[in-house]
Protein backbone atom coordinates (compact mmCIF):
# COMPACT_ATOMS: atom_id res chain seq x y z
CA UNK A 1 0.00 0.00 0.00
CA UNK A 2 1.36 3.39 -0.87
CA UNK A 3 1.50 6.13 1.61
CA UNK A 4 2.69 9.15 -0.85
CA UNK A 5 -0.57 10.62 -0.05
CA UNK A 6 -0.36 10.69 2.72
CA UNK A 7 3.21 12.05 3.90
CA UNK A 8 1.86 14.55 1.11
CA UNK A 9 -0.47 15.71 4.10
CA UNK A 10 1.33 15.20 6.80
CA UNK A 11 3.85 17.70 4.51
CA UNK A 12 1.49 20.41 4.92
CA UNK A 13 1.05 20.26 8.66
CA UNK A 14 4.96 20.78 8.95
CA UNK A 15 4.44 24.26 7.32
CA UNK A 16 1.81 25.76 9.26
CA UNK A 17 3.15 28.26 11.71
CA UNK A 18 1.84 27.36 15.44
CA UNK A 19 2.60 30.69 16.82
CA UNK A 20 0.09 32.24 13.86
CA UNK A 21 -2.73 29.71 14.73
CA UNK A 22 -2.72 30.52 18.37
CA UNK A 23 -2.73 33.86 17.86
CA UNK A 24 -6.02 33.92 15.90
CA UNK A 25 -7.85 32.38 18.99
CA UNK A 26 -9.73 34.55 21.33
CA UNK A 27 -9.38 33.95 25.25
CA UNK A 28 -12.21 31.37 25.42
CA UNK A 29 -10.59 29.28 23.06
CA UNK A 30 -7.21 29.26 24.76
CA UNK A 31 -8.73 28.76 27.90
CA UNK A 32 -10.65 25.46 26.28
CA UNK A 33 -7.56 24.35 24.77
CA UNK A 34 -5.46 24.57 28.33
CA UNK A 35 -7.88 22.54 29.85
CA UNK A 36 -7.83 19.90 27.32
CA UNK A 37 -4.19 19.57 27.13
CA UNK A 38 -4.30 19.70 31.40
CA UNK A 39 -6.57 16.44 31.52
CA UNK A 40 -4.57 14.55 29.24
CA UNK A 41 -1.77 12.21 30.15
CA UNK A 42 1.28 11.87 28.13
CA UNK A 43 1.64 8.13 29.26
CA UNK A 44 -1.64 7.12 27.42
CA UNK A 45 -1.48 6.68 23.52
CA UNK A 46 -2.91 10.17 21.80
CA UNK A 47 -5.57 8.00 19.81
CA UNK A 48 -6.66 6.53 23.31
CA UNK A 49 -6.68 9.89 25.06
CA UNK A 50 -10.05 11.32 26.32
CA UNK A 51 -11.06 13.56 29.26
CA UNK A 52 -12.96 12.67 31.94
CA UNK A 53 -16.86 13.34 31.28
CA UNK A 54 -18.22 12.28 34.81
CA UNK A 55 -20.22 15.09 36.02
CA UNK A 56 -21.28 13.97 39.32
CA UNK A 57 -19.33 14.27 42.17
CA UNK A 58 -18.07 11.72 44.23
CA UNK A 59 -20.28 11.17 47.44
CA UNK A 60 -18.12 8.79 49.31
CA UNK A 61 -16.05 5.34 49.36
CA UNK A 62 -17.70 2.43 47.63
CA UNK A 63 -19.63 0.34 50.04
CA UNK A 64 -20.18 -3.23 48.82
CA UNK A 65 -22.45 -4.45 51.63
CA UNK A 66 -24.74 -1.49 51.65
CA UNK A 67 -25.20 -1.89 47.79
CA UNK A 68 -25.66 -6.19 48.40
CA UNK A 69 -28.01 -5.30 50.60
CA UNK A 70 -30.00 -2.53 48.98
CA UNK A 71 -30.67 -4.63 45.59
CA UNK A 72 -31.44 -7.83 47.98
CA UNK A 73 -34.29 -5.49 50.10
CA UNK A 74 -35.38 -4.34 46.10
CA UNK A 75 -35.68 -7.80 45.22
CA UNK A 76 -37.77 -8.88 48.23
CA UNK A 77 -40.00 -5.60 47.38
CA UNK A 78 -39.92 -6.42 43.31
CA UNK A 79 -41.53 -10.19 44.57
CA UNK A 80 -43.90 -8.80 46.86
CA UNK A 81 -45.46 -6.80 44.25
CA UNK A 82 -45.22 -9.65 41.84
CA UNK A 83 -46.90 -11.90 44.25
CA UNK A 84 -49.62 -9.12 45.16
CA UNK A 85 -50.22 -8.57 41.30
CA UNK A 86 -50.91 -12.20 40.48
CA UNK A 87 -53.02 -12.43 43.65
CA UNK A 88 -55.09 -9.14 42.17
CA UNK A 89 -55.58 -11.06 38.75
CA UNK A 90 -56.34 -14.73 40.05
CA UNK A 91 -59.23 -12.68 42.55
CA UNK A 92 -60.51 -10.83 39.13
CA UNK A 93 -60.04 -13.90 36.72
CA UNK A 94 -62.61 -16.25 39.48
CA UNK A 95 -64.80 -13.39 40.00
CA UNK A 96 -65.19 -12.94 35.75
CA UNK A 97 -65.76 -16.63 36.03
CA UNK A 98 -68.55 -16.36 39.15
CA UNK A 99 -70.04 -13.34 36.59
CA UNK A 100 -70.11 -15.26 33.28
CA UNK A 101 -71.79 -18.38 35.41
CA UNK A 102 -74.47 -16.19 36.83
CA UNK A 103 -75.31 -14.88 33.97
CA UNK A 104 -75.48 -18.30 31.56
CA UNK A 105 -77.43 -19.32 34.70
CA UNK A 106 -79.96 -16.47 34.06
CA UNK A 107 -80.65 -17.33 30.43
CA UNK A 108 -80.67 -20.91 31.02
CA UNK A 109 -83.65 -20.34 33.66
CA UNK A 110 -85.40 -17.40 31.15
CA UNK A 111 -85.10 -20.00 28.24
CA UNK A 112 -86.59 -23.08 30.25
CA UNK A 113 -89.53 -20.83 31.64
CA UNK A 114 -90.24 -18.96 28.36
CA UNK A 115 -91.64 -16.37 30.49
CA UNK A 116 -90.41 -12.20 30.06
CA UNK A 117 -89.77 -10.87 33.09
CA UNK A 118 -91.65 -7.70 34.42
CA UNK A 119 -91.72 -5.55 36.75
CA UNK A 120 -93.72 -5.73 40.20
CA UNK A 121 -94.47 -1.45 39.79
CA UNK A 122 -97.19 -0.78 38.07
CA UNK A 123 -96.22 2.63 36.48
CA UNK A 124 -93.33 0.83 34.56
CA UNK A 125 -93.18 -1.15 31.72
CA UNK A 126 -91.31 -4.22 30.56
CA UNK A 127 -89.13 -3.71 27.47
CA UNK A 128 -91.24 -5.51 24.83
CA UNK A 129 -93.95 -3.38 25.78
CA UNK A 130 -91.96 -0.28 25.07
CA UNK A 131 -90.71 -1.79 22.11
CA UNK A 132 -94.46 -2.48 20.99
CA UNK A 133 -95.03 1.05 21.75
CA UNK A 134 -92.29 3.16 19.76
CA UNK A 135 -92.83 3.29 16.31
CA UNK A 136 -90.32 1.56 13.33
CA UNK A 137 -87.90 4.02 13.18
CA UNK A 138 -87.37 4.44 16.74
CA UNK A 139 -87.89 0.65 17.92
CA UNK A 140 -84.75 0.19 14.89
CA UNK A 141 -82.32 2.74 16.92
CA UNK A 142 -82.77 1.40 19.93
CA UNK A 143 -81.96 -2.52 18.90
CA UNK A 144 -79.41 -1.02 17.16
CA UNK A 145 -78.19 0.67 20.17
CA UNK A 146 -78.41 -2.50 22.25
CA UNK A 147 -76.18 -4.22 19.79
CA UNK A 148 -73.41 -1.91 19.79
CA UNK A 149 -73.32 -1.89 23.87
CA UNK A 150 -73.56 -6.31 23.71
CA UNK A 151 -70.24 -5.49 21.36
CA UNK A 152 -68.42 -3.14 23.09
CA UNK A 153 -68.94 -5.63 26.31
CA UNK A 154 -67.13 -8.45 24.30
CA UNK A 155 -64.65 -6.31 22.88
CA UNK A 156 -63.57 -5.19 26.40
CA UNK A 157 -63.31 -8.79 27.91
CA UNK A 158 -61.57 -10.08 24.52
CA UNK A 159 -59.02 -7.34 25.25
CA UNK A 160 -58.52 -8.06 29.28
CA UNK A 161 -58.07 -11.84 28.12
CA UNK A 162 -55.54 -10.56 25.66
CA UNK A 163 -53.88 -8.57 28.48
CA UNK A 164 -53.58 -11.14 31.33
CA UNK A 165 -51.10 -13.16 29.29
CA UNK A 166 -49.30 -10.13 28.14
CA UNK A 167 -48.79 -9.38 31.69
CA UNK A 168 -47.27 -12.24 32.19
CA UNK A 169 -44.78 -12.60 29.40
CA UNK A 170 -43.78 -8.52 30.36
CA UNK A 171 -40.35 -8.47 31.65
CA UNK A 172 -40.15 -6.79 34.99
CA UNK A 173 -37.51 -4.23 36.32
CA UNK A 174 -34.12 -4.94 36.49
CA UNK A 175 -34.46 -7.92 34.11
CA UNK A 176 -36.56 -10.21 36.38
CA UNK A 177 -39.22 -12.07 34.74
CA UNK A 178 -42.27 -13.30 36.33
CA UNK A 179 -40.85 -16.64 35.66
CA UNK A 180 -37.35 -16.23 37.84
CA UNK A 181 -39.74 -14.30 40.69
CA UNK A 182 -41.97 -18.11 40.29
CA UNK A 183 -38.93 -19.75 41.19
CA UNK A 184 -37.75 -17.27 44.31
CA UNK A 185 -41.09 -17.99 45.66
CA UNK A 186 -40.92 -21.32 45.31
CA UNK A 187 -37.22 -21.57 46.53
CA UNK A 188 -38.15 -18.77 49.81
CA UNK A 189 -41.25 -21.36 50.74
CA UNK A 190 -38.97 -24.62 50.47
CA UNK A 191 -36.55 -22.19 52.75
CA UNK A 192 -39.40 -21.56 55.30
CA UNK A 193 -40.87 -25.38 55.16
CA UNK A 194 -38.05 -27.83 53.86
CA UNK A 195 -39.53 -30.96 55.16
CA UNK A 196 -43.22 -30.03 53.35
CA UNK A 197 -43.66 -32.64 50.20
CA UNK A 198 -46.04 -30.94 47.69
CA UNK A 199 -47.31 -33.05 44.27
CA UNK A 200 -44.02 -32.93 42.60
CA UNK A 201 -43.56 -33.95 38.78
CA UNK A 202 -41.06 -36.35 39.24
CA UNK A 203 -42.63 -38.93 40.61
CA UNK A 204 -40.90 -39.24 43.61
CA UNK A 205 -43.08 -39.95 46.46
CA UNK A 206 -40.93 -40.18 49.62
CA UNK A 207 -41.84 -38.75 52.61
CA UNK A 208 -38.50 -36.60 54.38
CA UNK A 209 -39.68 -36.58 57.67
CA UNK A 210 -40.45 -40.58 57.80
CA UNK A 211 -37.66 -41.84 56.37
CA UNK A 212 -35.13 -39.59 58.66
CA UNK A 213 -36.64 -41.17 61.50
CA UNK A 214 -36.53 -44.17 60.24
CA UNK A 215 -33.00 -43.63 59.45
CA UNK A 216 -32.24 -42.54 62.90
CA UNK A 217 -34.07 -45.30 65.01
CA UNK A 218 -32.07 -47.79 62.25
CA UNK A 219 -35.04 -49.67 61.22
CA UNK A 220 -34.40 -52.83 59.42
CA UNK A 221 -37.29 -52.27 57.00
CA UNK A 222 -35.52 -49.29 55.43
CA UNK A 223 -32.86 -50.61 53.00
CA UNK A 224 -32.71 -48.12 49.95
CA UNK A 225 -33.17 -44.18 50.25
CA UNK A 226 -33.86 -42.90 47.07
CA UNK A 227 -34.02 -38.84 46.63
CA UNK A 228 -33.60 -38.93 43.32
CA UNK A 229 -35.25 -35.70 41.20
CA UNK A 230 -36.47 -33.79 44.19
CA UNK A 231 -35.51 -30.56 43.23
CA UNK A 232 -37.40 -28.86 45.87
CA UNK A 233 -35.63 -30.31 48.23
CA UNK A 234 -32.99 -27.65 50.33
CA UNK A 235 -29.02 -28.09 51.15
CA UNK A 236 -30.06 -28.44 55.11
CA UNK A 237 -32.60 -31.09 54.13
CA UNK A 238 -29.97 -32.84 52.36
CA UNK A 239 -27.14 -32.20 54.46
CA UNK A 240 -29.01 -34.04 57.72
CA UNK A 241 -29.45 -37.53 55.88
CA UNK A 242 -25.69 -38.25 55.58
CA UNK A 243 -25.53 -37.60 59.31
CA UNK A 244 -28.61 -39.79 60.52
CA UNK A 245 -26.69 -42.73 57.62
CA UNK A 246 -23.26 -42.43 59.84
CA UNK A 247 -24.73 -44.99 62.86
CA UNK A 248 -27.37 -46.26 60.49
CA UNK A 249 -26.78 -50.52 59.66
CA UNK A 250 -29.39 -51.40 57.44
CA UNK A 251 -29.24 -48.96 55.06
CA UNK A 252 -27.40 -50.32 51.91
CA UNK A 253 -28.09 -48.16 48.67
CA UNK A 254 -28.41 -44.07 48.50
CA UNK A 255 -29.50 -42.25 45.57
CA UNK A 256 -29.43 -38.53 45.28
CA UNK A 257 -29.11 -37.52 41.66
CA UNK A 258 -30.58 -34.49 40.64
CA UNK A 259 -31.32 -32.65 43.71
CA UNK A 260 -29.27 -29.65 43.31
CA UNK A 261 -26.53 -30.94 45.79
CA UNK A 262 -23.41 -29.24 46.07
CA UNK A 263 -20.21 -29.47 47.60
CA UNK A 264 -21.25 -29.11 50.93
CA UNK A 265 -23.32 -31.87 50.49
CA UNK A 266 -20.16 -34.21 48.95
CA UNK A 267 -18.44 -33.24 52.20
CA UNK A 268 -20.73 -34.71 53.88
CA UNK A 269 -21.75 -37.89 52.35
CA UNK A 270 -17.74 -38.04 52.19
CA UNK A 271 -17.67 -38.05 55.76
CA UNK A 272 -20.93 -40.23 56.49
CA UNK A 273 -17.99 -42.80 54.41
CA UNK A 274 -15.79 -43.14 56.42
CA UNK A 275 -17.92 -43.78 59.16
CA UNK A 276 -20.68 -46.26 57.85
CA UNK A 277 -19.43 -49.40 56.90
CA UNK A 278 -23.06 -50.80 55.32
CA UNK A 279 -23.39 -48.61 52.53
CA UNK A 280 -22.83 -50.20 49.41
CA UNK A 281 -24.11 -48.34 46.12
CA UNK A 282 -23.75 -44.45 46.48
CA UNK A 283 -25.44 -42.00 43.54
CA UNK A 284 -24.55 -38.33 43.46
CA UNK A 285 -25.09 -38.26 39.63
CA UNK A 286 -26.10 -35.08 37.91
CA UNK A 287 -25.84 -32.51 40.92
CA UNK A 288 -23.73 -28.97 41.14
CA UNK A 289 -20.46 -30.99 42.97
CA UNK A 290 -17.09 -29.60 41.95
CA UNK A 291 -13.67 -31.53 41.20
CA UNK A 292 -12.70 -30.69 45.51
CA UNK A 293 -16.16 -32.67 46.33
CA UNK A 294 -15.33 -35.19 43.93
CA UNK A 295 -11.79 -35.67 45.44
CA UNK A 296 -13.12 -35.63 48.98
CA UNK A 297 -15.43 -38.77 48.12
CA UNK A 298 -12.53 -40.51 46.96
CA UNK A 299 -10.74 -40.20 49.32
CA UNK A 300 -13.33 -41.53 51.75
CA UNK A 301 -12.68 -44.55 50.03
CA UNK A 302 -9.45 -45.35 51.63
CA UNK A 303 -11.13 -45.97 54.99
CA UNK A 304 -14.24 -47.61 53.18
CA UNK A 305 -14.38 -51.18 52.39
CA UNK A 306 -17.55 -51.97 51.82
CA UNK A 307 -18.56 -49.26 48.95
CA UNK A 308 -19.18 -51.40 45.45
CA UNK A 309 -20.51 -48.88 43.22
CA UNK A 310 -20.15 -45.16 43.21
CA UNK A 311 -21.79 -42.94 40.37
CA UNK A 312 -20.79 -38.93 40.31
CA UNK A 313 -20.95 -38.59 36.54
CA UNK A 314 -22.83 -35.01 34.74
CA UNK A 315 -21.98 -32.79 36.89
CA UNK A 316 -22.11 -28.70 36.64
CA UNK A 317 -18.57 -28.28 37.07
CA UNK A 318 -15.83 -29.52 34.96
CA UNK A 319 -13.61 -31.76 37.07
CA UNK A 320 -10.51 -31.06 34.21
CA UNK A 321 -7.16 -33.06 33.79
CA UNK A 322 -5.52 -32.77 37.03
CA UNK A 323 -8.40 -33.57 39.22
CA UNK A 324 -8.66 -37.00 36.80
CA UNK A 325 -4.94 -37.70 37.69
CA UNK A 326 -6.23 -37.40 41.28
CA UNK A 327 -9.05 -39.10 41.55
CA UNK A 328 -6.40 -42.07 39.71
CA UNK A 329 -4.07 -41.84 41.97
CA UNK A 330 -6.52 -42.22 45.16
CA UNK A 331 -8.46 -44.99 43.44
CA UNK A 332 -5.29 -46.93 43.53
CA UNK A 333 -5.63 -47.92 47.28
CA UNK A 334 -8.88 -48.88 47.59
CA UNK A 335 -9.36 -52.67 46.59
CA UNK A 336 -13.39 -52.93 47.24
CA UNK A 337 -15.09 -51.00 44.50
CA UNK A 338 -16.14 -52.59 41.20
CA UNK A 339 -18.36 -50.09 39.21
CA UNK A 340 -17.31 -46.62 38.86
CA UNK A 341 -19.94 -43.94 37.00
CA UNK A 342 -17.96 -41.49 35.26
CA UNK A 343 -16.71 -41.03 31.89
CA UNK A 344 -12.67 -39.61 31.95
CA UNK A 345 -11.74 -37.21 29.01
CA UNK A 346 -8.33 -38.32 29.37
CA UNK A 347 -7.02 -41.64 27.96
CA UNK A 348 -4.93 -42.03 30.31
CA UNK A 349 -6.90 -41.84 33.83
CA UNK A 350 -9.77 -43.82 31.49
CA UNK A 351 -7.17 -46.63 31.03
CA UNK A 352 -6.27 -46.38 34.57
CA UNK A 353 -9.18 -46.45 35.80
CA UNK A 354 -10.24 -49.12 34.08
CA UNK A 355 -7.37 -51.74 35.36
CA UNK A 356 -8.09 -50.63 38.68
CA UNK A 357 -11.60 -51.88 38.62
CA UNK A 358 -10.47 -55.19 36.68
CA UNK A 359 -7.71 -55.81 39.42
CA UNK A 360 -10.83 -55.31 42.23
CA UNK A 361 -12.60 -57.65 40.28
CA UNK A 362 -10.14 -60.48 40.08
CA UNK A 363 -9.07 -59.69 43.80
CA UNK A 364 -13.50 -60.31 45.03
CA UNK A 365 -13.48 -63.38 42.79
CA UNK A 366 -10.26 -64.72 44.17
CA UNK A 367 -12.00 -63.90 47.85
CA UNK A 368 -14.60 -65.99 46.73
CA UNK A 369 -13.22 -68.84 45.68
CA UNK A 370 -11.49 -68.59 49.05
CA UNK A 371 -14.28 -68.48 50.69
CA UNK A 372 -16.00 -71.63 49.18
CA UNK A 373 -12.61 -73.51 49.61
CA UNK A 374 -12.73 -72.91 53.00
CA UNK A 375 -16.76 -73.93 53.52
CA UNK A 376 -16.54 -77.00 51.29
CA UNK A 377 -15.26 -80.24 52.38
CA UNK A 378 -11.56 -81.78 51.36
CA UNK A 379 -12.26 -83.82 48.67
CA UNK A 380 -14.70 -81.15 47.28
CA UNK A 381 -11.44 -78.29 47.72
CA UNK A 382 -9.30 -80.83 45.89
CA UNK A 383 -11.26 -80.78 43.01
CA UNK A 384 -12.24 -77.35 43.00
CA UNK A 385 -8.59 -76.59 43.29
CA UNK A 386 -7.50 -79.12 40.44
CA UNK A 387 -10.56 -77.50 37.97
CA UNK A 388 -9.13 -73.64 39.23
CA UNK A 389 -5.62 -75.12 38.73
CA UNK A 390 -6.90 -76.71 35.05
CA UNK A 391 -8.80 -73.32 34.50
CA UNK A 392 -6.24 -71.39 35.05
CA UNK A 393 -3.83 -73.46 31.99
CA UNK A 394 -3.48 -72.19 28.69
CA UNK A 395 -4.74 -73.19 25.79
CA UNK A 396 -1.94 -75.17 24.19
CA UNK A 397 -1.37 -76.91 27.06
CA UNK A 398 -4.57 -78.15 27.76
CA UNK A 399 -4.47 -79.45 24.03
CA UNK A 400 -1.26 -81.23 24.73
CA UNK A 401 -2.56 -82.90 28.00
CA UNK A 402 -5.76 -83.68 27.33
CA UNK A 403 -6.08 -87.36 25.60
CA UNK A 404 -6.86 -87.85 22.07
CA UNK A 405 -10.18 -89.55 22.26
CA UNK A 406 -10.80 -90.54 18.82
CA UNK A 407 -13.92 -92.93 16.84
CA UNK A 408 -12.97 -96.60 16.53
CA UNK A 409 -12.23 -96.92 12.58
CA UNK A 410 -15.03 -98.43 10.86
CA UNK A 411 -14.71 -102.21 9.57
CA UNK A 412 -15.31 -103.84 6.27
CA UNK A 413 -16.01 -107.25 5.09
CA UNK A 414 -12.54 -107.56 3.35
CA UNK A 415 -10.68 -106.29 6.55
CA UNK A 416 -12.11 -108.80 8.68
CA UNK A 417 -11.38 -111.74 5.85
CA UNK A 418 -7.66 -110.25 5.67
CA UNK A 419 -7.23 -110.28 9.71
CA UNK A 420 -8.38 -113.98 9.86
CA UNK A 421 -6.22 -114.96 6.87
CA UNK A 422 -3.45 -113.24 9.16
CA UNK A 423 -4.32 -115.19 12.21
CA UNK A 424 -4.52 -118.48 10.88
CA UNK A 425 -2.10 -121.50 9.79
CA UNK A 426 -1.30 -123.42 7.28
CA UNK A 427 -2.73 -126.43 9.40
CA UNK A 428 -5.71 -125.21 9.82
CA UNK A 429 -6.76 -124.81 6.40
CA UNK A 430 -8.93 -127.48 4.80
CA UNK A 431 -8.13 -128.95 1.33
CA UNK A 432 -10.75 -127.91 -1.01
CA UNK A 433 -12.16 -131.18 -3.78
CA UNK A 434 -12.51 -128.65 -6.87
CA UNK A 435 -14.40 -131.75 -8.99
CA UNK A 436 -16.86 -131.51 -6.96
CA UNK A 437 -17.04 -127.65 -7.12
Amino acid sequence: MSTFGYRKELKKNEEVDEDELLATLSSEELQELERELAVLDDNVPIGLRQKDQTAKIPTGTFDRDALMKYWEDENKKLVEDERMEDERMEDERMEDERMEDRQEGRQDKSRGEGVTVTTDTPGKTSDSDRKKMLPKGKRAQNVSSENDAKEDQTEKKDECKKEAPIRIKCPLKNGLSKVSKGELKTTETTEQNPNTISDRASGNTIVIDETLKQILSNDPTVSEVNLNNIEDISQETLLRFPEALCTNTHVHVFSLANTHADDRVAFAVSKMLRENRFIRNLNIESNFVSGQGILALIAALQHNQSLVELRFHNQRHICGGKVEMEMVQLLRENTTLLKLGYQFDLPGPRMTSTSILTRNQDQQRQRRLQEKKEHSPPEESADIFEDLKNTLKPSIQKRRDEPTHLPPPQRSGRDDLMAAIRGSSIGSLKRVDLSQA
